[in-house]
């Protein structure tokens, strides 16, 4: 088994026995029990390690984004109800693809149809409400406005997200990476320093998880530009996208000299 010099938390648990080599010495006495406390120095110290963690975040502006539509209509009779949903899907759609949203980046990602009571009244169906969830992606940031000023205006009533992605995104997390694996190697030689040791090199390398949360893959980008989407429109909605963080962690392990 490693020795080990672990970084928990703010705190650390030193786990070293020694940082020199040889083999483990001790003095017996008669019938094999030890007599006395001889000099002890460790085997194998090659495979003696400092365990620490590095994360780090760099934050990049998003240039495009993903946003979910919600078109929800109403009607005492389940057909009409249906129809009349469908009829402003379809207005909403044809308004995006005016707006220069591509085809492929248009998605019918829900739709749900389901009766109305009223259980005042021992839960009589008094109508049927029909909703359905469009999503719409690759957006670019200065379209993001616009489409939402012009979704509303062909009939949305529910916009249900809006998400702001990177295409820088791996780039970005790469960056990340060497960060957290400098912080490592930091905290590693403060901790081989206050044991007396020598900080070698990295064993290990763990990366944990990425959620790729931001992250924008280009499928089918936008066809008209925004000055061409924006003619017509008296007023965008104001969109502040902020910053997105892209988090990198990791475990690392290095050899003690």
């Amino acid at each position: 088994m490693k020795n080990r010099i672990f970084a928990l938390g703010a705190g650390c648990v030193l786990m070293l026995t020694a940082c020199s080599s040889g083999a483990v010495q001790t003095t017996a006495g008669q019938g094999g029990a030890a007599s006395g406390a001889g000099p002890i120095q460790v085997e194998n110290v090659e495979s003696q390690v400092i365990s620490v963690t590095g994360r780090e975040t760099v934050n990049v502006v998003p240039d495009m984004a993903e946003i979910v539509f919600g078109v929800t209509t109403q009607n005492q009779d389940a057909a009409a109800c249906q129809q009349e949903n469908n009829k402003k899907v379809t207005q909403l759609v044809e308004t995006l693809m005016d707006s220069g949203i591509g085809e492929n980046s248009i998605q019918t990602s829900g739709q749900e149809l389901s009766p109305r009571y009223d259980w005042q009244n021992d839960g009589k169906i008094t109508g049927y409400e029909s909703t359905t969830q469009v999503t719409v992606s690759d957006v670019g940031l200065d379209q993001v406005g616009t489409v939402l000023s012009q979704s509303v205006d062909a009939g949305v009533n529910q916009v249900q997200s809006v998400t702001y992605l990177s295409s820088t995104y791996d780039e970005s997390y790469q960056e990340a990476l060497k960060l957290a694996l400098e912080q490592a190697r930091a905290k590693a030689q403060a901790l081989a320093e206050a044991g007396g040791c020598t900080l070698g090199d990295v064993v290990q390398i763990t990366e944990y998880s990425d959620s790729q949360q931001g992250r924008y893959v280009n499928s089918a980008m936008s066809s008209v530009a925004a000055a061409d989407i924006s003619a017509g429109v008296e007023e965008a909605m104001t969109v502040m996208p902020g910053e997105i963080a892209i988090e990198a962690s990791i475990s690392v392990e290095f050899g003690i000299e």
